[in-house]
């Protein structure tokens, strides 16, 4: 199922595994439109739901359901909650204000996707030179473990350390992806004008995000380029020696 807006831009996809039979089946759309994928120290999964975003503004919606070679669509009417007289304005001055902090969760998603494609080049190479008793390999290993606990470290300031125990547990110190998270929740549920504390909340994430790209930048910028240079250095061939076979 995908969902156009009325500049005909598709915002949303809803995929659902066809019934094994024949009869009366549902699909659901929650009015809402494709998210920005979410910082992680995973590698999102293969064929993963696309992510939900904000609420769509009060229009007109085209819906197109898809099923093996067969299409039809519909237009639908998205109206204001009834139950509440929010003016048009404050209604789309919240749309925009949740649209930029998602477009800060983009920008952290981007950098975690970027430190974990690092961290696999750099446990590639320990990898390969893991059990080498080659003397040359020394400042390689090394700058290897320095490169790894660096990416580490800026993975945890990031999204939070990881932590083992059972239970909800809460960090000292909030990571700054929680400054754009909790103010999403906030802005996203009132119905009020937008306020001095949504403003505040927002700058908040703005300064931790800030902080984010000048830490991962700092680190291409100078830590990268130094462990690279040592690296394309190496020369680890994949061919070994081998000793004569012998008959018992």
């Amino acid at each position: 199922m995908e969902i156009f807006n009325s500049k005909g831009e598709k915002i949303r996809t809803v995929k659902q595994k066809a019934p094994e039979e024949n009869g009366i089946s549902r699909m659901f759309w929650s009015m809402n439109e494709k998210g920005p994928a979410r910082p992680s120290r995973e590698k999102p999964r293969a064929n993963a739901p696309e992510p939900r975003g904000s609420q769509v503004l009060p229009g007109t919606y085209k819906v197109r359901l898809t099923f093996g070679d067969k299409k039809d669509s519909t237009t639908i009417q998205v109206k204001s909650d009834p139950r509440f007289n929010t003016p048009e304005l404050t209604i789309t001055a919240r749309y925009t204000l949740i649209k930029n902090l998602e477009t800060l969760t983009s920008t952290a998603a981007q950098a975690m996707d970027r430190l974990r494609e690092s961290k696999e080049i750099a446990d590639e190479y320990e990898k390969k030179m893991k059990g080498e008793m080659r003397d040359d390999l020394k400042e390689a290993i090394e700058k290897t473990k320095v490169v790894k606990d660096s990416i580490a470290a800026i993975m945890d300031y990031i999204v939070g350390k990881e932590d083992k125990r059972q239970g909800i547990v809460s960090p000292p110190n909030p990571p700054p992806i929680s400054y754009i998270f909790v103010p999403q929740e906030y802005i996203a549920t009132s119905k009020d004008p937008v306020s001095a504390t949504d403003q505040r909340v927002y700058k908040q994430a703005q300064d931790a995000m800030s902080e984010v790209v000048k830490r991962v930048n700092n680190f291409y910028e100078r830590t990268w380029p130094d462990y690279r240079s040592v690296m394309e250095k190496v020369s680890i061939s994949p061919f070994k020696s081998y000793d004569p076979l012998k008959l018992n």
